[in-house]
């Protein structure tokens, strides 16, 4: 009877672990080694990369910046559809399709065959498959951090600038008047208790979209309500770096003029109203606000 017993727990057990194995993929992964064909071994890259599964799209995030004053990142869509598990089998009429697998809470396997990534043949040899190894160890810190702050999933912060911002322009002196005009890309910015997450996109479009992630301080004035200081990217627990210090001047509780002065000594005076992320990067983040 307890060999009967036990028999069936294993059963279950195994049973379970196959279909962890099965999952969806879902969050953020970072790359930990490449595999490749013909006997050739895997290799562990230098480049930092991670993907973001969603059940809107999945993006590949590469790493563009990583210093104490700021940490940059770019976005590349992979597909018009979710990831789902495939298991290591062919996928599609040539069987060259994208393959999900060794997939649990903590790993995923992308295996894709590559006849688009032809600038280092060395990394990324053309027109052959190559296997990515990811999992959720060695996130950096700004990185998980970010995709937090994008996520909507961020602390409440303690003061007048937290939340999501949108760059309604920049003021400019056109004929001795203050005119403001648009920028050519859209710019958000979220804000927290002591960083900043800013999303530079063209309005839906994810793909080459670039994020900064910065330390922030909001120095809110005793004398006038409506006037406080701040300063993004310098200083904070265990970082060091010049800080772009400014002025806020509140219009209302929903708008703001930021006053910076760049290293250039040219002052520059924006227009900041509070906002939602563009429905795009909502959906892919999981926020779906309106």
């Amino acid at each position: 009877m307890k060999r009967i017993i036990t028999l069936a727990t294993v059963g279950l057990l195994t049973a379970a672990s196959a279909f962890a194995q099965g999952e969806n993929p879902h969050g953020l992964y970072k790359l930990q080694r490449l595999g490749y064909e013909n006997g050739r071994p895997d290799h562990v890259p230098e480049l930092t990369q991670y993907k973001y599964f969603s059940d809107f799209v999945p993006v590949t995030i590469m790493l563009m910046r990583n210093t104490p004053k700021e940490y940059i990142y770019v976005l590349k869509q992979d597909e018009p559809h979710p990831y789902v598990f495939t298991g290591d089998v062919a996928v599609g009429e040539d069987g060259r399709g994208t393959r999900i697998y060794g997939t649990d809470s903590n790993h995923v396997t992308v295996k894709w065959y590559n006849t688009i990534r032809p600038g280092n043949g060395d990394l990324f040899p053309m027109n052959q498959f190559i296997t990515e190894y990811y999992d959720r160890n060695g996130f950096e810190r700004q990185m998980q951090r970010s995709i937090e702050m994008l996520q909507q999933k961020h602390e409440q912060p303690n003061h007048r600038l937290a939340g999501c911002w949108r760059l309604v322009g920049t003021y400019k002196q056109v004929e001795g008047e203050r005119v403001l005009t648009s920028t050519p890309a859209d710019t958000y910015k979220i804000y927290g208790d002591k960083d900043v997450t800013c999303l530079i996109c063209r309005g839906d479009q994810i793909m080459g979209a670039t994020i900064l992630y910065r330390a922030m301080e909001y120095k809110p004035e005793t004398k006038d309500a409506n006037t406080a200081g701040f300063s993004e990217g310098g200083s904070t627990e265990n970082e060091e770096g010049a800080a772009t210090a400014g002025v806020i001047k509140w219009k209302n509780d929903n708008s703001f003029e930021a006053i910076t002065i760049r290293p250039n000594d040219t002052v520059v005076e924006e227009l900041w109203k509070r906002s939602t992320l563009p429905e795009a990067f909502q959906k892919l983040f999981g926020t779906q606000k309106p």
